[in-house]
């Protein structure tokens, strides 16, 4: 980044980078008082122009900004000086700041953060600007010894690039002793110096990563030129969730130098926040490098248009959606393949018309087209009434040929007196159109694909344009590998959306290369925790264990001994993503194969005690979520340690409490909180019984409609536990207070 220090919004990128500076913006914000407080603000008015740190976000007056140096408070560090060899000087602290407002709930206490109407002076809030984490501002909330706390970055500390992965290098000085050799030297003969070429190839920051398959580094690159001033807003919102040298402005310049500095990241995936053209321009940087395997691109739409976006299920355009749910997306989606087609040019000497010989883009994404549509999109700017005859025209006699793997396209085009010829890569055309259609009843062409090495060939009349934007589609023609055409007049053509009048000349289409993109899940499997790297396996390995109902009644308190005393059934493999009811539908084939007993499934994970689930709600219910390794079924007709026999009724269980987020995330999914065990207790119960605090807060919260029994456990001297229990009947809302007193 060296050979071109466009000031970056993250920071400079030359030997004059100060870690800890920061990154400053101007702002219009009438309800923001100076960080610095009355004590220390220069001019104490708030009429001043003030301006704001994209990385930490705080706000001082423009005059104020010197004060800040005076009283040591810098912004959160984005590099590490490479003298630093101590751990101690590696290791990323909190970076606290201090906040008169502050969305949210306490970290420690768990209690709202004051909010007022009026702006208050008062300083409510103690929050890092790395993490996010919050404290109120009190002794009994923030204590001293945290302010030297490791920061683990936070629920994205996946796709943050730490700090102490960037390394400013210091520039080789020549030694003495280096000067004394080259002043005794006399000869004259040309050579290479060495210093020379360590010079060339010096640069001020390197990177040094720390390989993790937890960890999915993010490079941003927005073009704010794309969506108007949503490209501005979202460089702003990543500057202050990531390190802010991982995030690039395009019209700064500095794409390549960028790539090169990230181009040995482990796990590496680039986000491209704009157009379908800004990741073509990524995607061609990338191929320049000859960076291989390419970093998969994860596409955030900016504008208009966006068909790639579209295609790979981004959608088709930014909706203010916060880019701390687009982060999460980015790491969870999968990497797929995208087709992309070399386009080469030979401009025929014997056809002397006007155009060009050289299209805008020598590779294109999503599609090539010459015809109407091309027209359309060149004369834009020209009135309708301007020579109307050119909006008529069709591809009349001896205009061109086209042949496609050898077959000769040119009769059936004439005949048919298409107005466009469209070569597809990916399904979405013209804003989201998709005019290949769904070829389910045609039996000469296959389902598009934008990983097959094939592009579909389609043509269009002025009446099936008109109908794409209701659903229709173009004629098929054809789809194939490999097209050449040969036009016999200059005609309008488009690449990817950059159009030009092209003279007479011979075109051939071939594949080039593909490369990895991000597809954007269309569901996400579990919700990001703070340090839950997450990933859910393809598959899952589960041994299949069976409990008879007399062993369970007997132990269903002694969870080891009832893992101990269970028989072996066998072996499933499932999806990741298989909830509980498709992975009943596995064990029963397996008990087809081997016993021909009625089982069911009943996941197992480190908890108090085994549970039922009901049979109508395991479709409610994710493999993942409850079990890793194995799961139990409950046979309730069975003998003890026997083999049960095939009209047995089998029930569902499971570990009850393996958390409280498993629990939450059920309860959202629709089960419900008053489910019973064999014994009649249901979850609140069970949670009061063995002090599960968190688990009881969270069922009184959501009580419904119904009766709730609460059960109250109070331990006395003599260590016997005596349950009141009192049933409540609710209207239409619940919120109970209990206090436990359980396991004193």
């Amino acid at each position: 980044i060296h050979t071109h220090p466009g000031h970056q919004p993250g920071g400079t990128w030359g030997e004059t980078a100060v870690n800890g500076e920061h990154l400053w913006l101007e702002t219009s914000c009438s309800g923001d008082l100076c960080y610095l407080g009355e004590d220390t603000c220069v001019l104490k008015t708030a009429s001043a122009p003030r301006t704001k740190c994209a990385a930490c976000k705080i706000v001082v007056h423009t005059a104020c900004i010197e004060q800040l140096d005076k009283i040591n408070f810098r912004c959160k560090p984005t590099f590490r000086e490479g003298g630093s060899r101590c751990l101690r000087d590696n290791m990323l602290r909190h970076h606290w700041v201090h906040r008169r407002r502050q969305e949210g709930k306490c970290r420690q206490c768990g209690k709202s953060f004051q909010q007022k109407f009026f702006h208050s002076k008062e300083i409510v809030a103690i929050s890092c600007s790395w993490c996010k984490q919050a404290f109120h501002n009190k002794v009994t909330c923030f204590q001293l010894h945290q302010i030297e706390e490791p920061c683990s970055l936070g629920a994205h500390a996946g796709v943050i690039v730490p700090p102490s992965w960037i390394i400013k290098v210091r520039k080789p000085q020549s030694s003495f002793k280096n000067s004394t050799r080259r002043k005794k030297r006399t000869s004259f003969k040309r050579r290479t110096s060495k210093k020379g070429t360590d010079e060339s190839k010096w640069r001020p920051f390197m990177l040094k990563p720390l390989p993790s398959p937890l960890m999915k580094p993010v490079l941003v690159f927005v073009n704010p030129k794309s969506g108007g001033n949503q490209g501005t807003k979202v460089l702003q919102m990543f500057m202050w969730i990531l390190n802010p040298r991982q995030v690039f402005d395009l019209s700064q310049g500095g794409l390549r130098e960028a790539l090169e500095l990230y181009r040995k990241v482990p796990n590496l995936r680039i986000l491209a926040c704009g157009g379908d053209g800004t990741v073509g321009w990524i995607l061609s940087a990338l191929d320049e490098l000859g960076m291989t395997p390419h970093p998969p691109v994860a596409v955030l739409p900016l504008g208009t248009g966006n068909d790639l976006a579209r295609t790979l299920n981004w959608g088709g355009g930014y909706t203010d959606e916060p880019v701390s749910k687009v982060l999460c997306q980015v790491e969870d989606g999968s990497v797929v393949q995208l087709d992309r087609w070399n386009l080469q040019v030979e401009r025929s000497p014997a056809q002397p018309e006007e155009g060009t010989q050289k299209l805008p883009l020598n590779v294109f994404n999503n599609y090539f087209s010459l015809g109407f549509d091309a027209h359309v999109t060149l004369e834009f700017h020209e009135s309708r009434e301007a020579n109307p005859e050119k909006f008529n025209s069709r591809f009349r006699n001896k205009m061109f040929y086209a042949g496609c793997d050898g077959t000769d396209l040119t009769p059936k085009i004439q005949e048919q007196k298409f107005q466009c010829i469209v070569f597809l890569n990916i399904p979405r055309y013209c804003a989201g159109t998709m005019p290949w259609g769904n070829t389910g009843d045609h039996r000469d062409f296959e389902p598009q694909r934008h990983d097959d090495g094939c592009i579909e060939v389609i043509g269009f009349t002025l009446s099936s344009l008109a109908a794409l934007q209701v659903g229709g589609h173009g004629e098929r023609l054809h789809q194939c590998r490999e097209v050449t055409l040969t036009t016999f007049k200059t005609i309008a053509v488009q690449v990817d959306g950059e159009p030009c009048r092209l003279a007479p000349s011979t075109l051939r289409i071939s594949l080039r290369n593909q490369a990895n993109m991000v597809q954007k899940s269309k569901r996400r499997t579990s919700v990001p925790l703070l340090n839950d790297p997450h990933a859910v396996p393809e598959r899952l390995r589960l041994r299949v264990n069976r409990i008879s109902l007399q062993d369970y009644d007997r132990l269903q308190f002694d969870r080891e001994r009832l893992r101990d005393i269970s028989i072996a059934v066998g072996i499933v493999v499932v999806r990741g993503d298989c909830d509980l009811e498709t992975c009943r539908l596995y064990i029963d084939r397996l008990q087809e194969v081997r016993t021909h007993t009625a089982t069911l499934l009943s996941p197992a994970t480190s908890a108090d005690r085994f549970y039922r689930i009901d049979k109508a709600q395991e479709h409610l219910h994710y493999v993942t979520e409850i079990c890793q390794e194995e799961v139990f079924i409950l046979d309730h007709g069975g003998l003890a340690g026997g083999p049960a026999t095939d009209d047995t009724y089998v029930s569902l269980i499971t570990v009850f409490f393996p958390s409280l987020f498993q629990l939450s995330g059920s309860f959202f999914r629709g089960t419900s909180l008053l489910v019973r065990d064999s014994t009649g207790c249901s979850a609140l119960h069970l949670a009061s019984q063995h002090g599960h605090t968190e688990v009881v807060r969270f069922i009184l919260e959501h009580g419904e409609c119904v009766c709730v029994c609460v059960c109250v456990c109070v331990c006395v001297c003599v260590g016997l536990c005596l349950c009141l229990c009192v049933c409540v009947c609710v209207a239409s809302y619940c919120i109970l207070q209990m206090n436990l007193f359980a396991n004193l």
